[in-house]
């Protein structure tokens, strides 16, 4: 049975861009694009060009306001690009959200790599609530949508970026191996909910949960370029059901990321797109404090679950008081704790994304794309990253205003 088998008529019901989300792996082949030719100098020393390939890069830290700014994650941008947007925290009572990263990578030909936010819903036909307000459960109110791409394009539409005209949908389609993926990783859910119908049969009461990975392209236009843009989400819900038609539940948007170019380019395939996903490099204290943080709410929420058969409300006010009683771990608790890291873990973790950690002159690690050979930096944030073995930086005279030190990996 489909998502849409279990939804009321969503011809007339409209819904609001509520913002946007932790990283997908991705495989890829191509080439970037290179500078152009330019060589000049005098006597024995050469004047050398950029190679093709060899992209000079800046670490851009995105920063946490409700950790008084820490450090949350680090990342590579191509230099020239623009950066909008980042680390958001919502009002208290979307508690099930406490962060939302919503951050555009933007290249100056158009070219685009996207991170948005974690979001999670909740809906009862029986009685409907406000859309998008928060809920007892710190979600927010919205009706479950007949597929990712309906919600995705209605949310648009709601709030236009009056840049953008031609907005289409173009597919829209389910990424197999990610979404077994996550089915794997939800087994023991899918198993609580076939026993939950087992016992429900004779009643009528039932419930109903699937997780998947889905991939859209849209088009659009924007100052004059024609655009696509692919983009990855992996969302799932939890329903209720009485004699087979859903009354109320949950879903949620778990992981959103796109990337976009001109329509007719490989910008999937673009390295350079690709490896600001890749070079991110969370702070272990950050993911920590965050991981403290699930855990406390899963707490409170545990305690309100056994209130709540007693008196709904009140429950409801407790769950509240508890809540604001643990400020402190995104506030004051990270200063106190310390992040634990597993060398051999994180090797395997740094294979899968395809990076490889290198040591800067001043003894700090920074991992880089494992596809280049030649890795220079200018011991300020800066990196060039190439693969032609007769490129010296120093000779070139578009990036030689500084001195370039090259940068081995760490044994």
């Amino acid at each position: 049975m489909s998502l849409a088998d279990y939804l009321p008529s969503l011809r007339n019901r409209r819904f609001a861009l509520a913002g946007l989300s932790v990283a997908f792996m991705v495989t890829f082949t191509g080439c970037s694009r290179g500078a152009a030719d330019s060589e000049s100098g005098e006597g024995e020393m050469k004047s050398q060009k950029r190679p093709a390939g060899a992209t000079v890069f800046r670490e851009h830290q995105i920063t946490d306001p409700g950790m008084e700014d820490l450090v949350a994650t680090t990342l590579l941008v191509p230099e020239g690009w623009k950066i909008e947007g980042g680390m958001t925290r919502p009002a208290p009572q979307y508690y099930s959200m406490p962060v939302l990263l919503d951050v555009k990578f933007v290249a100056p030909d158009g070219r685009q790599a996207r991170h948005f936010p974690s979001l999670s819903f909740e809906f009862n036909y029986q009685q409907p609530g406000q859309p998008l307000a928060p809920t007892i459960d710190g979600n927010m109110y919205m009706n479950l949508p007949q597929s990712p791409g309906e919600w995705f394009m209605n949310m648009a539409m709601q709030q236009p970026d009056p840049s953008i005209s031609n907005l289409r949908l173009v597919s829209e389609e389910t990424e197999p191996q990610l979404t077994q993926q996550l089915r794997q990783a939800n087994a023991a859910t899918y198993q609580t909910v076939q026993q939950t119908r087992d016992m429900g049969m004779q009643t009528g009461i039932s419930m109903d949960f699937d997780t998947q990975a889905t991939v859209l392209v849209i088009h659009y236009t924007q100052n004059g370029r024609q655009l696509e843009e692919t983009i990855l989400m992996t969302w799932q819900y939890l329903i209720n059901l009485w004699q087979g038609q859903a009354t109320s539940g949950t879903w949620s948007i778990g992981t959103m990321y796109s990337l976009r170019g001109p329509v007719g380019t490989d910008y999937v395939n673009d390295p350079v797109l690709l490896a600001v996903f890749q070079s991110s490099r969370p702070n272990p204290v950050w993911v920590q404090e965050m991981n403290n943080y699930w855990a406390e709410l899963a707490r409170i929420r545990n305690k309100g679950a056994a209130d709540r058969r007693n008196q709904a409300w009140a429950a409801h006010q407790k769950r509240m008081q508890t809540l604001n009683e643990t400020s402190d771990i995104i506030a004051n608790g990270w200063k106190t704790r310390s992040a634990i890291s597993d060398a051999s873990h994180q090797r395997y973790v740094d294979s899968i994304h395809e990076v490889t950690p290198y040591e800067t002159p001043a003894g700090q690690t920074v991992k880089l794309p494992s596809y280049y050979d030649h890795v220079y930096t200018d011991n300020n944030g800066r990196y060039i990253l190439h693969n032609d073995s007769f490129y010296e930086p120093n000779r070139d005279p578009s990036v030689n205003s500084v001195e370039w030190q090259r940068i081995h990996q760490q044994r």
